[in-house]
């Protein structure tokens, strides 16, 4: 591969055959649901390889580290994600969405923006870091400190940006993949050798140091790219008007879950901010599946934004099978939750149970924001998802301060916070009715509750009084998901039909897609 892409950048003649790209280098259908597929495959393997790796790094630095360490990190992340939303201007979305290649002077003027803004950005952060951790008194007194290095992460990340959009566009998602695993590995390599040694949360930040620093390695390793001397705002224009929309639906989600970390991060303290994270970020854990899907979607759909009924078939589908995944886990959370805390994470999360329950049952619709956001995007509408986004910060603001206002504690804040998860997907499936009217979204839903519902009581009835170590553990998830599978194929089979058409062959087609 040579080491800087042909003006303009298209894919590489190593990418596909040469019959799947016609004489203006656009890939044809066949060739793009081909990749979309393998993509699908490449990045569920990588997912399942992954998340064993987090699975035992995060149940290690639990066990290690405790509630009170996490909470202090993700505080100091959290503060990082403020300065992070102005050293980023939607620059990838807005390459990825693009109906045609982005030419060399395009790719250049995005990279030394990229690269200006994550300068000012870590400028201000070391400037301003004594006085932004003042908000948290409770935090270390090096937390200024450990502030400024994490910052540092983001021109870690703003150099690798080019070459994993270029990867990403051309749906060459094997080789995202192992970038993905590659982080996972020098993150939780990292992080648990340096906690083993007692370092605490300082652990965690060199950690991501490290990540950052690998993943600009791999990054340019898969794809080398060099950038020229070419920097033009002319050029970053009508990039720019794509992407500070998407950038602004960033903004937006930043506020609202801003919630977290400065209110109850200040009014309940580290240690009931470590609880509720840890239970959404538990609960949270079937959006792996839909972060796959959703990847997959945005560029895939971008190119069949022109073709409705193909466009709606295929955002059908990826809700469907969001569904059935993300619900299958809600069963075993509800019905297998205290023995799988207990086992698995230590009895010092045993006090989370609550919240982790109430995050379960949100993360039951809360699934369909995330691909529906990726749909409006590939079809250039950042804005609704972003209006839509608005209205529901809003509503989590006021929902937490009146649940907080009756009752204090990590399970008052996780109702709060749980209700504009619930408003806001329903708000999001009917605006997808009223978009995408040829996409029935209904019964592989509606089928995947009734299957969670059988399930989660089969466990808590049945199963759960059996379970008494890690082997009747690994039984009992075995036998919810043949009872969760069973309700579904009762009801509807047609959510079962398509899984196993992702592995069947597309017919060709000669239609050439930009």
């Amino acid at each position: 591969m040579p080491s800087a892409p042909p003006e303009p950048v298209e894919p590489t003649a190593g990418s596909a055959p040469p019959s799947t790209i016609d004489n203006r280098g656009r890939l044809d259908a066949d060739t793009l649901h081909r990749r979309a597929k393998l993509g699908v495959f490449l990045l569920t393997g990588r997912t399942v390889i992954q998340q064993l790796i987090v699975l035992v790094g995060n149940v290690y630095l639990a066990r290690l580290l405790g509630p009170l360490e996490f909470g202090a990190f993700w505080i100091i992340q959290f503060a990082l994600s403020f300065f992070t939303l102005f050293g980023d201007a939607g620059f990838g979305g807005a390459l990825i969405q693009k109906r045609h290649s982005a030419t060399k002077e395009e790719l250049s003027s995005v990279f030394w923006a990229q690269m200006l803004m994550g300068l000012c950005v870590v400028g201000v952060v070391f400037a301003t870091a004594p006085w932004l951790v003042e908000i948290w008194p409770t935090l270390p007194h090096h937390a200024a400190w450990m502030l400024r290095a994490l910052s540092l992460s983001l021109l870690l990340t703003s150099l690798r940006v080019i070459p994993t959009i270029l990867m990403e566009r051309e749906l060459h998602f094997g080789r995202l993949s192992l970038i993905d695993l590659m982080l996972t590995l020098s993150f939780y390599g990292c992080a648990v050798w340096l906690a083993q040694s007692g370092h605490g949360s300082n652990s965690l930040i060199v950690a991501v140091l490290v990540q950052g620093l690998v993943g600009v390695v791999t990054a340019f390793a898969l794809h080398p790219w060099l950038p020229g001397l070419h920097f033009s705002l002319p050029i970053l224009r009508p990039i720019l008007k794509f992407g500070i929309a998407f950038q602004a639906k960033n903004i937006i989600g930043f506020v609202n879950g801003a919630v977290m970390p400065l209110y109850a991060g200040r009014v309940l303290g580290p240690y009931p901010l470590g609880i509720v994270t840890w239970s959404q970020n538990t609960a949270f854990f079937p959006l792996k599946v839909v972060e796959i899907l959703g990847r997959v979607n945005f560029p895939l759909l971008s190119r069949l934004q022109h073709d409705e009924q193909a466009f709606a078939r295929t955002l059908e589908k990826t809700i469907q099978i969001c569904s059935v995944v993300t619900l299958l886990f809600v069963a075993l959370f509800l019905g297998l939750g205290p023995k799988l805390v207990h086992i698995i994470y230590g009895d010092k999360w045993v006090p989370a149970l609550p919240t982790f329950y109430v995050f379960t049952v949100a993360i039951s619709i809360g699934f369909v924001s995330p691909i529906v956001n990726g749909a409006l995007d590939a079809v250039g509408k950042p804005a609704i998802m972003m209006r839509l986004g608005m209205y529901w910060t809003a509503l989590n603001w006021a929902a937490v301060a009146t649940t907080m206002h009756f009752a204090k504690g990590a399970l008052a804040f996780s109702i709060g916070y749980c209700v504009h998860i619930l408003v806001g997907n329903l708000a999001v499936i009917f605006v997808v009715k009223q978009l995408v009217p040829a996409a029935r979204l209904g019964p592989g839903i509606r089928a995947g509750l009734l299957a969670a519902a059988a399930a989660t009581a089969v466990g808590r009835l049945v199963l759960l009084p059996w379970v008494g170590g890690g082997i009747t553990l690994i039984a009992a998830i075995l036998l919810a998901t043949v009872a969760f599978v069973a309700v579904l194929a009762l009801f509807d089979r047609s959510v079962l039909v398509d899984f196993l058409s992702m592995v069947r062959r597309q017919p060709k087609s000669a239609k050439a897609v930009t």
